[in-house]
């Protein structure tokens, strides 16, 4: 049998890269309290992710759980809203094991719970005011929460540097070694090095207590502190 080299293999780069990014989380957020999963990639259509409770090898007390990833969103999306939904589906994870889950694909209040302690705030709408239950849910990272703080770590960590950069070699030209990473790709979207847009398709919007993001011509006003949004370019 040939000498198979399979450190440049697509498959252990990609799933390298968000294995190392399940175990931070893990570690960093759930205090390693999330069970260990098997990630996949799905095509299943406007879904960036989903969470399956004891999907894999049925075996009696041995069930592996599912958290799958929809790779045809992570050109459209910033890599913080990739990494927003990892943690997301963790937070199903962490019911279904020690919490107690509603019926399929809803929203309970005790994860939105989970969810705010560990720094992103449910949304239906995926902005400040939305409803946080429901059947369909988004989110967004509060400002100055735990989930923004650990991202930051994570992206600057040179382990991260080179797993990502592995995944997406397109960029590393594009990339100031002597600038945090972090500050560098996390609105970054591969959409926009692949096609060159003549403008952005999303826009960044501040408030005196919160970030979120939408269509660049939106006009936004937070209930929270009574303040407009203003768009930061």
């Amino acid at each position: 049998m040939k000498n198979i080299d399979r450190e440049d293999k697509p498959t252990k780069k990609f799933y390298g890269l968000f294995q190392y990014i399940f175990d931070f989380y893990n570690g960093e957020l759930f205090d390693d309290e999330i069970k260990d999963c098997l990630i996949v990639i799905t095509r299943q259509k406007n879904v960036a992710g989903h969470y399956a409770y004891k999907r894999w090898f049925h075996v009696k007390d041995q069930e592996t759980d599912e958290l799958a990833l929809n790779p045809s969103m992570f050109v459209k999306f910033p890599l913080i809203e990739i990494c927003q939904t990892v943690v997301h589906e963790m937070c199903h994870g962490w019911q279904y094991h020690y919490g107690k889950p509603s019926r399929a694909g809803y929203h309970n209040k005790e994860w939105a719970n989970k969810m705010i302690e560990v720094g992103l705030m449910p949304s239906t709408t995926g902005t400040v005011g939305g409803k946080i239950v429901g059947q369909g849910m988004n989110d967004y990272p509060l400002e100055g929460g735990k989930f923004m703080e650990v991202t930051e770590e994570l992206m600057n960590s040179d382990l991260f540097t080179g797993l990502y950069l592995e995944v997406n070699p397109e960029i590393a030209d594009l990339i100031n070694e002597n600038s945090p990473l972090f500050d560098q790709v996390k609105d970054l979207t591969l959409a926009q090095i692949e096609s060159k847009p003549k403008g952005p398709i999303k826009a960044k919007y501040s408030c005196n207590c919160s970030n979120v993001w939408g269509r660049p011509d939106l006009e936004l006003h937070c209930k929270l502190c009574d303040s407009d949004y203003v768009r930061i370019k």
